[in-house]
């Protein structure tokens, strides 16, 4: 007869439950490219404007980026944090040693100042980028890729322990579902309605609730992350701007690129565009 487990408790009185911290703030990253170069010939490039959040860290100082008006400089002390549509410039009077990341923030609770954010190079944050550098020196292999995606994650998680960002109250599970309901289909119905059904509450008990844990209405939440998707989609992949609108919840090519234009100040083909030349395609 088998043995039955009956040691069902998720926590214990010893240790810290955390399922409070992953229903507020920021939780969970998608890492769309993780790169290395010792010696980045020509890294100049004016009004970097990327839909996902990016990590620097340069082991050798002599590069800067510049945030309105305001230079940042790239040495080996410091990590700088630029979350999602932050407007910079990189400029690279010498070769730049460069370390970067590119990653999402899948969920994300509130809104964050769209500015560089500076964290000293602590000795947790040095080995564990030496480590993902050592790496990326490596041959190419299936193997090397995914220890590259593993310390990347790592070096994210240790960054985002160390960053004093701000913590919104806990979500309800109601409104958590709805939120991963918006990132996993963006091209489905999500109208207050639909979305409150889901919920569980009336429209009106709906809204208040979203605005109230957000800082958005849902109509506002929806747009915005179809619009980071879209312009996800456009650095990321070679679809075209036709399927990306329908992919996205946009009932045509004309509308996404209006409502693109007025989130990013340019159309999603000059966007692309612009994606393509930073990244040398």
């Amino acid at each position: 007869m088998p043995k039955q487990h009956k040691y069902l408790n998720y926590t214990t009185p010893w240790g810290v439950s955390l399922s409070g911290a992953g229903r507020g703030g920021l939780s969970s990253f998608l890492i769309h490219e993780s790169g290395y170069q010792p010696a980045l010939e020509n890294w100049n490039h004016e009004g970097v404007d990327s839909p996902f959040w990016r990590l620097y860290h340069n082991p050798k100082p002599g590069c800067h980026l510049i945030f309105q008006g305001h230079q940042i400089p790239l040495n080996p002390d410091t990590f700088v944090l630029i979350p999602a549509d932050t407007i910079f410039d990189c400029c690279g009077p010498v070769k730049a040693c460069h370390f970067w990341l590119h990653f999402t923030v899948t969920r994300l609770v509130g809104s964050i100042t769209k500015k560089p954010i500076l964290l000293p190079t602590t000795p947790l944050l040095q080995t564990l980028v030496q480590a993902v550098i050592r790496t990326h020196e490596q041959p190419p292999s299936a193997t090397r890729d995914q220890r590259v995606h593993h310390q990347s994650a790592a070096l994210l998680h240790a960054i985002f322990a160390d960053w004093d960002a701000p913590i919104p109250e806990t979500m309800p599970e109601a409104l958590l579902e709805t939120l991963s309901l918006i990132q996993k289909a963006p091209h489905t119905n999500l109208s207050n309605p639909f979305l409150a059904e889901r919920a569980g509450m009336g429209v009106e008990r709906f809204i208040r609730a979203f605005r109230q844990h957000t800082g958005q209405t849902p109509a506002a939440y929806v747009l915005s992350t179809r619009l980071r998707l879209a312009g996800e989609s456009l650095a990321l992949t070679d679809h075209t701007i036709d399927q990306i609108a329908v992919q996205n919840g946009f009932p045509n090519r004309h509308y996404l690129s209006r409502m693109f234009t007025r989130q990013f100040g340019c159309g999603p083909a000059e966007f692309r565009e612009r994606q393509h030349r930073r990244r040398g395609l």
